[in-house]
């Protein structure tokens, strides 16, 4: 659907728009009156997630962002937007060794290196428009080990760098760019990856919304700020993650049971 009033709105690009962070960002945003253009790879969810947001200045897009095709399907049908929010990513467990090299190279791509093509070709449009925004949603894995999840914590600590050399290069450019880093989010992700165990084994107080994970990423974005991590524990926490024993009470707590 493509509504009359496109061309004089603020334009949003949200990548992963059918759950969790990017369905509360798109609701977000609708409520700010930007025109958005949401990205979902499952035709069924962005259906049902398109019509439960009921925004009519908007509309979706179909494509699997974990290759180069993906990304050409969205730059190739939304012109460049003033803001972009690329937060499309799953969470994948997987031993060293345990998962293929198409399953490896897809997870990196579609969190690391299909985020930088997105932005390459956009930004350049920014720079010659001389404004911006752009919030990478990386995760709390990018600043502490994740065991056995090595190819996912390595994807998210790359493009935590990317975020923030690119935030020093286009700062005087009057471009911002945030990464946010929210750790464990009461959405559907973990479900998908087969990690259910997590809503019983982590205490309730280590868990933000996907609401509140908006709205700190949001603030944190309009005040060009480079880096952000929602909820009050994870910001107190933050400095230790490194710290051997806080690697071993967090292991303990998200360890798997024999089944």
């Amino acid at each position: 659907m493509i509504n009359d009033l496109e061309g004089e709105q603020p334009k949003a690009l949200i990548t992963g728009f059918s759950s969790g962070i990017g369905f509360a960002y798109a609701q977000h945003l609708a409520k700010q009156g930007w025109y958005l253009e949401l990205v979902s790879k499952d035709p069924t969810r962005a259906q049902k997630a398109y019509e439960q947001l009921a925004y009519p200045h908007s509309r979706y897009h179909l494509a699997d962002l974990s290759n180069i095709g993906g990304i050409k399907t969205v730059t190739e049908k939304v012109d460049s937007p003033e803001l972009i929010i690329a937060n499309a990513g799953i969470t994948k467990f997987g031993e060293v060794g345990g998962l293929k090299e198409s399953e490896r190279k897809d997870l990196f791509y579609l969190l690391c290196i299909g985020v930088i093509d997105l932005l390459e070709e956009y930004v350049p449009d920014m720079i010659t428009a001389g404004k911006g925004r752009i919030v990478i949603v990386s995760s709390i894995g990018a600043i502490t080990p994740m065991p056995k999840s090595s190819i996912y914590a390595s994807a998210k600590s790359a493009i935590n760098s990317y975020g923030q050399s690119l935030a020093k290069e286009l700062y005087s450019k009057n471009i911002s760019v945030t990464v946010s880093l929210p750790g464990y989010v009461k959405t559907e992700a973990h479900a998908k990856a087969g990690l259910t165990h997590l809503r019983d084994k982590v205490p309730e107080w280590m868990w933000v919304s996907a609401d509140q994970v908006v709205l700190e990423t949001e603030k944190a974005s309009l005040k060009k700020k480079s880096q952000v991590i929602p909820g009050i524990i994870y910001k107190l926490v933050s400095p230790f993650l490194n710290m051997s024993l806080a690697n071993k009470i967090w292991n303990k707590m998200t360890k798997r049971g024999k089944s």
